[in-house]
């Protein structure tokens, strides 16, 4: 099941598309599962990114297999006004689970009461549904933040310390990524910040600065660029992104500043990173990969055994005193040299 056509993505992405210009995404055409199934529905906070195409593909086709009527795929474009929309359609259509990766995580108190007040089972993908203290309310896929993090910190100050670029010469900076709106994404910069810091102890932590954005390719290069030109004393960068999205930016940066020749840009992801490795050059040298496919089985399966069995998602993964279970997913450090090894066909 690892495997996954691309022309099903193709078709997945294209009805995601289509249906963002009107709000949210429509219900298929080809249900695919039986008509007396539980209905499904996933609400995505950006069905344009890659790494949500995978995930909603190999969502929808799972829980379809296990006897689903169909996984409806909501688009809200990263705008919290069209999530808000989505959410009444989900709920108006009486869906039996709701697994949603919000724009913005302050839309997790209403999500989860909306949802209660209907009688509907309620779980988050990626970015979990929290309280004001950051308290997960509801069941979550999420990745192993910090520790992804820190396995990039680890390639990070291997590459440093193999003589690749000086860590003392005050030339040399660190562009910290980060999307602090995202309480996934905080602690994969902060992983990385802390195990580089710790292997390379000579490396002065005023030279690591900090660049927020809100995920997107596009964002990731404008902060980047404006990094690159408020801080001309730096001509060999280390650069680390929460995603690939924003480790592409940053790449595109470089480039456009004739700093990529010396500098190493390391993601989170794999879905974009894959085709810098392609290239006879690239400054975008690494990524912590996570597979896609993986990622929405896992969370088809758990929807429906909340369905069938009963069995409330990742309580199994639930700390002592909590209400809900966090499944803690995971990467691989990937690079040039073997990527093809580690993705299989999702390497192409």
């Amino acid at each position: 099941m690892k495997k996954l056509m691309l022309t099903v993505a193709a078709g997945i992405f294209s009805i995601a598309l289509i249906a963002a210009s009107l709000g949210c995404a429509k219900e298929s055409a080809d249900t695919g599962g039986g008509e007396e199934g539980p209905l499904l529905a996933f609400i995505c906070k950006d069905l344009s990114q890659e790494w949500f195409v995978g995930t909603s593909t190999a969502m929808r086709d799972t829980a379809i297999a296990r006897g689903a009527k169909d996984v409806i795929l909501f688009d809200t474009s990263m705008n919290p006004d069209k999530y808000m929309t989505a959410l009444d359609a989900a709920i108006s259509q009486k869906v039996d689970v709701l697994i949603v990766c919000p724009p913005d995580q302050k839309l997790s108190q209403i999500t989860v009461d909306r949802c209660k007040e209907n009688g509907i089972k309620v779980m988050a993908d990626d970015d979990g549904l929290i309280d004001e203290q950051g308290v997960h309310i509801a069941p979550a896929l999420e990745l192993d933040a910090y520790k992804v993090g820190q396995g990039i910190g680890e390639y990070l100050g291997a590459y440093v310390n193999g003589g690749n670029v000086s860590p003392t010469a005050a030339t040399t900076g660190f562009m910290l990524m980060n999307m602090p709106e995202v309480s996934s994404c905080v602690p994969r910069s902060e992983g990385a910040r802390d195990k580089f810091l710790e292997l390379v102890p000579s490396f002065d932590p005023k030279k690591v600065i900090r660049a927020d954005y809100d995920g997107t390719t596009d964002k990731g290069f404008n902060v980047a660029a404006a990094t690159i030109t408020a801080n001309p004393q730096f001509t060999s960068w280390i650069v680390m992104a929460p995603n690939d999205e924003g480790a592409q930016g940053a790449t595109r940066a470089l480039e456009q500043a004739n700093l990529d020749r010396d500098a190493i840009v390391v993601g989170v992801g794999g879905y974009l990173a894959k085709d810098e490795f392609k290239k006879d050059y690239s400054c975008f040298k690494a990524t912590a990969y996570i597979d896609p496919i993986l990622d929405g089985q896992i969370a088809a399966n758990a929807a429906m055994d909340w369905i069938e069995k009963g069995i409330v998602p990742y309580s199994e993964y639930k700390k002592p005193g909590a209400e809900f279970g966090v499944y803690p997913f995971s990467a691989t450090m990937v690079d040039a040299g073997n990527y093809r090894e580690i993705m299989g066909a999702s390497a192409d």
